[in-house]
């Protein structure tokens, strides 16, 4: 019996090619398989011909380009390219890569993560299978399992300068094996998440791409139709970028619609998309680039939490919002509505603007709004509104009344539950909120016109006085409108009269006196018939001021005389001293000087009794002429002084334009010539920014006085 061997056969590492196990062999000849040349790995997907724009991120990605080349780099350098769906991210990465593949001489990777669809996710492992393929491991020697091959995948990259274009991620964890160990290679990663789990590397960087700018957007559209037809609708082409609010995806849409359809205006586009853009950019898209699908894929990664905060989002029209606000529509803790809104923000369905507020693209606000419309029943979308509208009003009522303490309010003071306090509690908070609510507060305006008429009238009472400070004129005078509108439909005619006087009391800043004589007249009217003593010398305080305006004293006279005895015992004195102080100014027209004297101090009188700054400075001013009108020159300059410094914070800035004015009269009488030049340049530089239709004839004074 032959002798058992103790020979023992082993085989370690990876093979290409057979192993044979035998149990001995007296002569082996090994010959050597020739070798096969694969071809250098190029697998990017084609990349778009008319690309433009995002000049900044193409160099921001030939930065990361070099540092990859430096060989002091510890590793692959990745980066990370991050933005909501449909913003361009592959188009960018890819025309990038094109455009820098050959400095990657050992090759460049490319794999569709699917971490947004179309179908499940790529695993890690069939993505390393496929590139170990492509890098010259046979089929059947790529090892079992993710970490073995990720180890040959690292090993076979040694060295190397190769580009790895990862596109679609939805997680860290599914790029984080695909990412080589050596130095040289550069990894491309785009995602709509931000894939913050990467940035810990120490060769991450983070590139967030934005909707493109106005100027991107028609290049754009002009390339895609070509210059010829963009240049015979320039208007349309602008508005087409504007309605498709920067996004790639859209633009692309509508422009290959243009491009397939000669018979198809821009102008014809523009107007589609102004009734539904939604739906128009759902059905222009081929197969699965419509606007929609493309944004369900993020939409249904959502736990049900944050889809349903994403849902509310679309019921609030403004550009952003904030923490407080989602929490009212969501009707969650604010906490819970902070946490909900990072998730989102990682994901890219919301961007951070500010402390505490979040953006969401027009676009994906219209989703919001079509998800919410398909998926809430209109009775939790209805309570979900009025939340919102309640929580605004509230607030604006509050900041109103801290804010601007020395004006009539007429919204009643907040008196909900102690877990929902208004936001602003001092008055610097007040007018900090207003700055960053007031374009949402008009949005709501206009969005609730016809189906909340009484928040409308709410909102509307507690906003105006803050429009009217900073000059917003024609988003006051809308206001005013949609607020006559909404109280007509009420039956409230105090509150359509009190807009009808704030709306010609705007109308006279501005637009001269015609118009806002109709407002006035018709608010008198309403006054009258509703028999508010206070609303009725109000309308006639401010239609004496046009009489006024117009040089005709004898007649403001008389309607300030009735409106005189009115206003007395009224919002703790301010407008008798209102009226008192335009009564000043018609006798002082009518030369009755004394009496023009006297009512401009009782006026002033009235004035600090109630701690009304805003109203001093009117009122000074007036005293202050009515003492240049008697020739006390340095008297007049000395109350403008006192005027003026009420300062910007306490007062309406035209009237210190006007004590500014004033001072560099009675300094050009005093042939102070430098100083009227300065008075008069700096009310001129208030009236213009307000848009006063005093600021024309300060301007040919300056022009007088050698003043450019």
């Amino acid at each position: 019996m032959p002798e058992r061997s103790t020979s023992r056969n082993a085989l370690h590492g990876v093979v290409n090619g057979s192993v044979v196990q035998v149990g001995s062999a007296d002569h082996v000849t090994v010959a050597a398989e020739e070798a096969q040349r694969l071809p250098v790995p190029r697998q990017l997907p084609a990349a778009v011909g008319d690309f433009t724009g995002r000049a900044a991120h193409l160099a921001a990605l030939d930065a990361v380009a070099a540092r990859a080349a430096d060989k002091s780099t510890g590793g692959a350098v990745i980066t990370t390219v991050a933005g909501t769906a449909g913003v361009g991210k592959t188009t960018l990465a890819l025309h990038w890569a094109h455009r820098a593949e050959d400095g990657f001489p050992d090759g460049t990777l490319y794999a569709d993560l699917r971490g947004y669809g179309p179908g499940e996710p790529a695993t890690a492992g069939e993505v390393l299978h496929r590139f170990l393929c492509s890098l010259g491991v046979r089929p059947r020697a790529v090892p079992i399992g993710e970490e073995a091959r990720a180890d040959l995948y690292r090993s076979l990259l040694a060295g190397s300068r190769v580009l790895v274009v990862l596109d679609n991620a939805g997680t860290s964890e599914q790029v984080r094996p695909l990412v080589p160990g050596g130095r040289g290679c550069l990894v491309v990663v785009t995602s709509r998440a931000a894939l913050r789990g990467l940035h810990v590397s120490p060769g991450a960087t983070p590139l967030t791409v934005d909707v493109m700018t106005e100027r991107e957007s028609v290049d754009l559209i002009r390339r895609m139709i070509g210059p010829r037809r963009a240049g015979d609708e320039p208007d349309g082409v602008v508005r087409l970028a504007r309605v498709c609010a920067g996004l790639p995806l859209a633009l692309r849409i509508t422009g290959s619609r243009l491009t397939s359809r000669p018979d198809l205006g821009v102008g014809d586009v523009v107007a589609e998309m102004t009734d539904d853009r939604l739906e128009v950019l759902s059905a222009a898209g081929i197969g699965t680039f419509g606007v929609t699908h493309v944004f369900d894929r993020s939409f249904r990664v959502l736990t049900a939490e944050q889809a349903r905060l994403f849902r509310r989002l679309g019921l609030h029209p403004g550009l952003d919002i904030g923490v407080q606000a989602v929490a009212a529509v969501a009707g969650v803790p604010v906490d819970l509505a902070r946490r909900l809104l990072d998730d989102l923000a990682e994901v890219h369905l919301v961007e951070p603007v500010a402390r505490g507020r979040f953006r969401c693209h027009d676009l994906l606000r219209d989703y919001a709004l079509d998800r919410a419309r398909r998926l809430d029943p209109v009775a939790v979308r209805a309570h979900a509104s009025a939340a919102l509208f309640e929580w605004y009003a509230h607030n604006a009522a509050a900041a109103d009344r801290l804010a601007f303490p020395a004006y009539v309010h007429r919204v009643p003071a907040f008196a909900g539950p102690p877990a929902a306090r208004p936001v602003p509690t001092t008055r610097t908070d007040s007018l900090e909120w207003f700055e960053a609510e007031s374009a949402n507060l008009v949005a709501l305006i206009r969005s609730a016109a016809t189906t909340h008429s009484r928040w409308v009238v709410r909102l509307v009472h507690a906003t105006e006085t803050f429009l009217y400070h900073h000059a917003r004129w024609d988003e006051l005078f809308d206001v005013c409108v949609r607020g006559i509108t909404a109280a007509r439909q009420d039956g409230d005619r105090a509150g359509e009269a009190w807009f009808l006087i704030r709306s010609g009391w705007a109308r006279l800043q501005v637009s001269g006196w015609e118009r806002a004589a109709v407002d006035l007249r018709a608010a008198l009217a309403l006054a009258r018939e509703v028999d508010d003593p206070y609303l009725i010398a109000y309308a006639l305080n401010d239609l004496g001021d046009i009489s006024l305006r117009r040089g005709r004293y004898a007649e403001a006279l008389a309607h300030l005389g009735q409106a005189l005895p009115l206003s007395r015992g009224t919002d703790d004195g301010r407008q008798e001293a209102f009226v008192r102080t335009n009564c000043s100014r018609a006798l002082a027209g009518l030369g009755r000087y004394d009496q023009a004297l006297d009512h401009a101090e009782r006026a002033l009188e009235l004035r600090r009794r109630a701690d009304d700054r805003e109203g001093a400075v009117f009122t000074l001013n007036q005293l202050a002429r009515v003492w240049q009108a008697l020739g006390d020159h340095r008297r007049a300059i000395a109350l403008c002084d006192q005027a003026i410094g009420i300062g910007p914070e306490h007062a309406y800035h035209p009237d210190i334009a006007a004590a500014l004015d004033t001072s560099g009269t009675s300094a050009m009488y005093l042939g102070d010539v430098d100083r009227a030049r300065k008075c008069w340049s700096a009310a001129l530089g208030i009236l213009s920014d307000f848009g006063d239709h005093r600021a024309a004839e300060l301007r040919t004074r300056l022009r007088g006085v050698g003043h450019a």
